[in-house]
């Protein structure tokens, strides 16, 4: 018999200076496995957490997808690149703003608004990304896209060195000057960092580009539950920057940009493996079914689904997905509609005979 195909959710932690898809041919060789999926890319220069799907689970890539996300971000206020990260050339100088413009752009930018994405990202038209066109010197349109910022909670704030005598009214000042901040941002799908500091920063009269992005969770699943997350470093360097706060160097030009290797052993990548199973399907906030043992050939085969064909501790609404499990294993999402039922995807789709059940 031909060897079954590995069938797991795979929280991978990604190391700054790595594409996304490097990650997916580490899974796929541990995994031993061509199919590999990603649910969201990062940034070359950003870490933290991305969700991958092995085997037929891929199929759920549009659900995860559509997931909210949370990220830290430490970013500096003066300068803007024209990638609004620390790999750009910068385009603008402009002067620090104060503490209370700083916590007024925050307010203004919390909830559904509407943001640009930057020239340079995944974003695509006609079927090509801008960043290619921008590469070759063609001037571009980004269309703004409607996104909620859910919370913007505070975590730290650099402040610039100020002559003032009283240093313990100063630090309570609205008018004192803010180099940066590391920020928690918990924001929709769709939601660029990146333009939302540099948004930030315009509301102030400043400028700002990302320095450090790290993203944390992905709907249920968080960094924390990640392969390879013990060899993250501290996120973003931000201390040794803002001892430096007084330096004319950019951010990029304080750091050491020496590439730090990064390897996840295959045991780590197998441990955080998941399966789907009933306990995570509920945390993805799918409905969940247990097909009765007679019904299941009928099931995988796609024959019109009856609602006896379950059991289940509450009956199925009409809202969302449920996932259907059977001896402990996911064997595929349907929809209701009524007294109706859709097959949205069936594991392991094909025929099946009763005596396989």
């Amino acid at each position: 018999m031909p060897k079954s195909e590995p069938q797991f959710i795979i929280p991978f932690a990604k190391p700054s200076g790595i594409t996304s898809f490097t990650s997916l041919w580490q899974v796929k060789h541990t995994l031993g496995t061509k199919k590999v999926g990603h649910t969201g890319t990062l940034d070359s220069f950003a870490d933290g957490l991305l969700v991958l799907l092995s085997g037929k689970l891929t199929k759920l890539v549009p659900y995860i997808t559509d997931f909210d996300k949370t990220y830290r971000v430490l970013f500096y206020f003066g300068k803007e690149t024209d990638t609004l990260d620390p790999e750009g050339t910068v385009i603008a100088e402009k002067p620090l703003p104060v503490y209370a413009d700083f916590i007024s752009a925050i307010r203004q930018l919390t909830g559904t608004i509407e943001q640009v994405p930057p020239v340079y990202s995944a974003v695509k038209q006609a079927g090509e990304r801008l960043s290619d066109k921008i590469r070759r010197g063609e001037a571009v349109s980004v269309p703004p896209r409607t996104v909620t910022i859910y919370s913007i909670d505070i975590e730290e704030i650099f402040y610039a060195p100020e002559p003032d005598t009283n240093r313990e009214n100063l630090e309570m000042s609205a008018v004192r000057k803010v180099l940066g901040a590391v920020l928690c941002v918990r924001c929709s799908k769709g939601t660029y960092i990146r333009s939302l500091v540099r948004d930030i920063a315009h509301r102030c009269g400043s400028a700002a580009y990302v320095y450090a992005l790290r993203r944390t969770a992905v709907g249920p699943f968080t960094l924390e539950q990640a392969a390879g997350f013990s060899a993250l470093p501290p996120f973003g360097n931000a201390a040794a920057y803002a001892v430096n706060a007084d330096s004319t160097d950019t951010p990029s030009d304080c750091a050491d940009s020496a590439a730090v290797p990064h390897s996840v052993p295959d045991e780590a990548i197998k441990q955080a493996a998941l399966p789907l199973s009933e306990a995570i399907a509920r945390a993805m906030h799918f409905q969940t079914a247990v097909l009765k043992e007679q019904y299941y050939a009928a099931f995988m085969n796609g024959k019109p689904i009856s609602g006896h064909w379950f059991t289940s501790a509450q009956p199925l609404s009409d809202d969302g997905t449920t996932a259907v499990f059977y001896e402990g294993r996911c064997a595929g999402l349907i929809t209701k509609n009524g007294s109706r039922f859709h097959y949205q995807i069936v594991f392991n789709r094909g025929r099946v005979n009763a005596s396989d059940a």
